[in-house]
C-alpha cells in the first residue's frame, strides 16, 4: 500500500527522487534506492522504511489510557475509524530532558504505520517528521560496513536498528562566514546523547575551493521489532 502521506513532504520526496533518478540514469551503474522517512524523537534524528507508514498526522489532544499495558503504550485514539495504538518510542530511545512544555508537546506528531488487516493498528508519537529522502540501497550500512569507513559509533548495538543510512551533505555558508578545513582524512564526532539512540556525524576533507562534506549516519528503526517491544501484537 502506498503511503498517503501529506503532500508537502511527498513534493519534497517527488523532487528529490527526480533529482536522484536523473543523476542515477546518467551514471553508468543504475542503483537501487530507498526510500526512508526521516524524523525526531526529542535529539534524536531516525528513519523508518517509508513503505511501513501509512500516514502521518497531528497528535491527538487527548488519548483513553488501557489499563496493564507496557509503558511505551501511551494509549489508544480513533483515527479513520480504527482504534489506533500510540507508542512513546522514547522508551527504547531515552531523550534528555529538557523541560518539555505544553507548547513544545502540542507540536508532536503521529507517524500512523501500515498494517495488515489482522494486526492492531499502531503509530509512534515523534517530534518533528523531517523528510521522505531516497538513499542509495550501498548506503544502508552493517556493522562490516561502519568499521571498514571506520566510524567510531555503537548505534548498531541498539536491538531495535536495522542498519544506518549514509548520507553526505554540504553545510549552508552564510554570506561573510569563514569555513574551517577539517583535519586530514574523515574524523568520527560523537554521537549526540544516547549513543544507541541518535545520528552520528563526520567531517570529510575536501579541497580548499569547497565546502567541507559532512557525512551523515542516521539509525533506519526496524518498525516490526520496534512494536513486538512496545506491546502491540496481532
Amino acid at each position: 500500500m502506498a503511503p498517503d502521506l501529506p503532500d508537502k513532504l511527498l513534493g519534497i520526496d517527488i523532487d528529490g527522487d527526480d533529482r536522484s533518478q536523473q543523476r542515477s540514469d546518467e551514471s553508468d551503474d543504475e542503483e537501487e534506492l530507498v526510500r526512508l522517512v526521516l524524523f525526531t524523537v526529542g535529539e534524536h534524528r531516525l528513519a523508518v522504511p517509508v513503505d511501513d507508514v501509512r500516514t502521518t498526522t497531528d497528535l491527538p489532544d487527548e488519548l483513553t489510557p488501557v489499563p496493564r499495558t507496557p509503558s511505551a503504550v501511551e494509549g489508544v485514539t480513533d483515527l479513520r475509524g480504527e482504534i489506533t495504538a500510540v507508542i512513546d518510542p522514547s522508551v527504547h530511545f531515552p531523550t534528555a530532558d529538557h523541560g518539555t512544555t505544553e507548547t513544545d508537546a502540542g507540536r508532536d506528531q503521529l507517524l500512523v504505520f501500515d498494517r495488515g488487516a489482522d494486526d492492531q493498528s499502531a503509530a509512534i508519537r515523534v517530534h518533528e517528521v523531517l523528510d521522505v529522502e531516497s538513499v542509495p540501497e550501498r548506503n544502508l550500512l552493517d556493522a562490516d560496513d561502519v568499521a571498514s569507513r571506520e566510524f567510531e559509533t555503537d548505534l548498531l548495538e541498539h536491538p531495535l536498528i536495522s542498519a544506518l543510512a549514509e548520507q553526505e551533505r554540504r553545510p549552508t555558508r552564510r554570506i561573510g562566514e569563514t569555513v574551517v578545513s577539517p583535519t586530514e582524512g574523515a574524523e568520527s564526532a560523537d554521537a549526540i546523547g544516547e549513543s544507541d539512540a541518535t545520528s552520528a556525524a563526520a567531517s570529510v576533507d575536501e579541497p580548499q575551493d569547497r565546502e567541507p562534506v559532512v557525512v551523515e549516519l542516521t539509525p533506519v528503526v526496524t518498525v516490526d521489532k520496534l512494536l513486538l517491544a512496545a506491546g502491540p501484537r496481532s
